[in-house]
Formats: C-alpha cells, sequence, structure tokens
C-alpha cells in the first residue's frame, strides 16, 4: 500500500460493471420489443460465476469471488441480482432504455469477501451502503455496433454521489452458438462520488497512511471489455468476461490508487428455464 510520501500509481476498476454485462450475456438478454409476441414469456435464469477482481477500486491486490446469479424477466420487466428491479425496453429502430433500482454496498475498510474492502484501508473509515436509481439510454448504429450511456444516481444512504458511463459495444463474432463483444467505456463521477472512493480527507489522512487529496469531478477511468457467450442448448450456456481499466488523472493522483492499469475476469455456467 502506498504511503504519504510515495508517488501515486493509478488503477481503476468496478467489479459491478463486469458482473452487469456478465449478467446480460448470462440471460441472453437483450431488451423486450413491446411489439414482440414474447412479451408475455417469462425467463428465469439461474448461474453461478467466479472470478477475480481487485478488493477495492485502486487496490494492488486481489480477491477471488464467486457469485449465484439470478435474473427474471417478463415483458419490459426485470429482476436480476446485478442489475436491481426494473423496466427494460427496445424498439424496432435500436433505441432502448431501461430503468432499475439497486443497491451499492460500498466499500470496507476491512478484508471482506461480501463486497469491496481491505486492511489496508484502516483509518479510511467504510462507505455504507445506498440505494440508488440506473437509468441507461441506447441506439443501435449498425448491426454490429451500439452506443449507450448510465446515470446511477444516489437516492439514499450513504451520500456517496452520482456516477455515469458512456461507451459503445461492437460485436465481434457470431454465430449459432458463439457471441463475442468488445465494449468500450468512458466512467465519470461527480465531486462527491470521485471524492467518496478516490478522495482523502485531512482527517482521513491523519489516521491511515494515505495522503490527502481532492477528488473534482469528471472522467476517472477508461475500460475495455470483451464478453464471449457460449450456448450449448436452448438451456445450458457459459459467459466469460475480461476487463481492463486505465485511470485518468482525474483519479491518478490519489495515493489509494496503485496502479496505472489493472484487470479483472469472471466465468460464469448458467441455466434459463
Amino acid at each position: 500500500m502506498n504511503r504519504k510520501n510515495k508517488p501515486f500509481e493509478s488503477s481503476w476498476t468496478l467489479a459491478r460493471v463486469l458482473l452487469a454485462s456478465a449478467a446480460l450475456l448470462v440471460s441472453g438478454a437483450g431488451y423486450a420489443d413491446s411489439s414482440s409476441p414474447a412479451s408475455d414469456q417469462t425467463d428465469v435464469t439461474l448461474g453461478l460465476g467466479v472470478g477475480f477482481t481487485p478488493r477495492y477500486m485502486g487496490a494492488n491486490n486481489y480477491r477471488s469471488v464467486v457469485l449465484p446469479m439470478l435474473s427474471i424477466q417478463r415483458g419490459v420487466l426485470f429482476a436480476d441480482s446485478t442489475r436491481g428491479i426494473g423496466l427494460q425496453w427496445k424498439s424496432s429502430t435500436g433505441l432502448s432504455a431501461s430503468a432499475a433500482i439497486n443497491y451499492d454496498l460500498g466499500r470496507s475498510d476491512k478484508n471482506t469477501s461480501s463486497r469491496y474492502g481491505s486492511n489496508a484501508l484502516k483509518g479510511m473509515g467504510a462507505v455504507e451502503g445506498a440505494t440508488v436509481a440506473d437509468f441507461t439510454l441506447g441506439q443501435e448504429l449498425l448491426p454490429w455496433l451500439s452506443v449507450s450511456g448510465e446515470a446511477e444516481l444516489r437516492m439514499a444512504g450513504e451520500h456517496r454521489g452520482n456516477r455515469y458511463r458512456l461507451g459503445f459495444e461492437g460485436i465481434a463474432f457470431h454465430s449459432d452458438t458463439d457471441t463475442v463483444a468488445l465494449d468500450l467505456d468512458a466512467h465519470a463521477g461527480d465531486g462527491r462520488y470521485n471524492q467518496t472512493y478516490f478522495g482523502v480527507s485531512d482527517e482521513q489522512s491523519r489516521l491511515s497512511p494515505f495522503a490527502a487529496f481532492r477528488a473534482d469531478s469528471g472522467i476517472y477511468a477508461y475500460s475495455a471489455a470483451l464478453n464471449w457467450l457460449h450456448t450449448f442448448d436452448a438451456h445450458w450456456s457459459t459467459a466469460v468476461s475480461l476487463t481492463a481499466t486505465h485511470y485518468t488523472d482525474q483519479a491518478r493522483g490519489s495515493s489509494l490508487v496503485a496502479n496505472d492499469a489493472e484487470a479483472m475476469g469472471m466465468a460464469a455456467l448458467n441455466y434459463t428455464f
């Protein structure tokens, strides 16, 4: 872990981004088209995933995770263990939108298997959980290329601010059994969000080994994710996701961040009823 007088190196990762991508692949997803007769059908997918992720955004040590997954979708309604509970819609012109209520688990100042956290954060205090509203809007530009934006807004709980994402998804390969997609995203936060996860107050600096740092609003990271979905039959499928993330100058000045770039990955086995 960096000391107060050690120059900061950067890295960023967000497991929920990876997990949400995997969950979408897991369910085979798509958004419900309101004109589709299949909108009255209920789809249920169970999955079990394993992966590796940094202990918190900016950590230089990793942990392994085991993640049970559940996705239920009926028409425009969905309930998902990673995306929350909400509505999703897609038009015949490729315009899509969704709105969901979810929960951000925050960050612990101890090693934990259930959420981000590390013993190295002793003195920083815990970031408690927060209820969030998540809104996405996307547009298919070409049959193999789409653009999307996301806003995750804090509603209750920890005053952790809001985060935003803008990105492109391209289908690199598609067949009857396999789909390979590449995601390129920019991640941003308002001043409170960036300060919560990258900033160090004077009091925190006094109690921990980290130098004081004031984080401003703006883009704090760029990421690239490679997602592969393989379908065995109408019920069984596997999903694999690898994500590489690079911090911008917005977060690089913080002694909480230990590497300029980092990677995370996950694989899941899924059954759709």
